[in-house]
C-alpha cells in the first residue's frame, strides 16, 4: 500500500505510560505504541514503524489537529522501538507564553491528569484473514500469539505523520477532572479560549464528576458516556475552540447536558 492511496490518516490511541524526566525543559517520555490487540481488533507492529514523513517536523500536536500553529503543543525529540512498542519522547512547548493550550496540557500531564497520547500514520502494509494468500497474515498471528483472539488486521508497514495528545474535544472528561482537582484554574482555561458556555460545562462537569466518583460506578460510567458525547460534538471543523459550540449546536450541548445530570443524579442523591 502507498500512503498516497490513504488521504486520511489513522489514529491509534493508547493510555500510555508517562514518564516526566526533565521539569524544567518539558520532556516526557510517553509509550505511544505496542502490539496489543486494540479496540478495532486491529494489530500495530513496532517493527514497521517509519518516520521518513514525521521527522521533517515531529509534531506533537492537540487531538489530530494540525491545522494550524496555535494547535502544536511541543514536537517529538526522541523516538525509538524497544521490547515491541513504539517509545517517544516530547517536548512540550510549555515554556512559550503564547502558547496557552501547550501550558494547559503541561499542567494536566504534571498532575497526571493528561497520559493518554495517540498516533496519526499512513498504514503501507497489512495483513488480514481475507488476503488472497492468508499465510503471511496466519504466520504473524502465531509470531504475536493471538490464535485463540486473532485480529481483523495487521499493520506490517505504517507511517507516522504527527502524534497528539487528547486534550480538549477527545478528553473533555480529563479537563473537567483536572480543573475539579485544582490542577488548572479559570485562568487557565481562559487563556486557551475556553470560556462562557465551554467554561459553564466544565464546571458543571467537575461537580458532577466529584459527587459521582463518591457514589457508584454505574455513575461514573454515565459521566464518562457524556464526556465521549461531547468530545464528539466539539470535534469538528478546525476553528478556535470557543467558536466550535454555535448558536445552532448549542442545545444538543444543553440536551447532553442534561442527559448527564439526569443519568448522575439518581446514583447521588444525598
Amino acid at each position: 500500500m502507498n500512503p498516497a492511496d490513504h488521504p486520511l490518516p489513522l489514529r491509534r490511541r493508547i493510555a500510555s505510560e508517562t514518564r516526566v524526566f526533565d521539569r524544567d525543559k518539558g520532556l516526557v517520555e510517553y509509550v505511544a505504541s505496542d502490539q496489543s490487540l486494540d479496540s478495532y481488533r486491529e494489530v500495530i507492529l513496532a517493527s514497521g514503524w517509519k518516520f521518513n514523513l514525521f521527522q521533517r517536523n515531529a509534531p506533537f500536536v492537540d487531538s489530530h489537529d494540525y491545522s494550524s500553529i496555535s494547535k502544536l503543543l511541543g514536537h517529538v525529540v526522541d523516538c525509538r522501538i524497544e521490547d515491541g512498542q513504539l517509545i517517544e519522547t516530547v517536548q512540550w512547548a510549555h515554556d512559550v507564553p503564547e502558547n496557552a493550550l501547550a501550558r494547559l496540557g503541561w499542567k494536566m500531564t504534571l498532575s497526571g491528569h493528561l497520559r493518554a497520547v495517540s498516533v496519526g500514520f499512513f498504514p503501507c502494509r497489512t495483513y488480514s484473514p481475507h488476503d488472497a494468500d492468508p499465510r503471511p497474515y496466519e504466520e504473524r498471528v502465531r509470531q504475536l500469539g493471538l490464535g485463540e483472539r486473532p485480529p481483523a488486521r495487521i499493520y506490517a508497514e505504517q507511517e507516522q505523520i504527527e502524534l497528539s495528545a487528547c486534550l480538549i474535544g477527545a478528553n473533555p472528561n480529563a479537563l473537567a477532572r483536572a480543573h475539579r482537582d485544582g490542577a488548572v484554574s479559570d485562568g487557565d482555561l481562559a487563556a486557551a479560549g475556553i470560556g462562557g458556555a465551554d467554561a459553564e460545562f466544565l464546571h458543571e462537569a467537575s461537580r458532577l464528576f466529584a459527587r459521582a466518583e463518591a457514589a457508584t460506578p454505574v455513575a461514573v460510567a454515565a459521566g464518562e458516556a457524556f464526556a465521549r458525547e461531547f468530545g464528539r460534538l466539539l470535534r469538528g471543523p478546525a476553528t478556535p475552540f470557543r467558536d466550535r459550540l454555535t448558536p445552532a449546536l448549542e442545545p444538543r450541548r444543553e440536551a447532553f447536558l442534561r442527559e448527564f445530570t439526569s443519568a448522575l443524579n439518581p446514583q447521588v442523591e444525598a
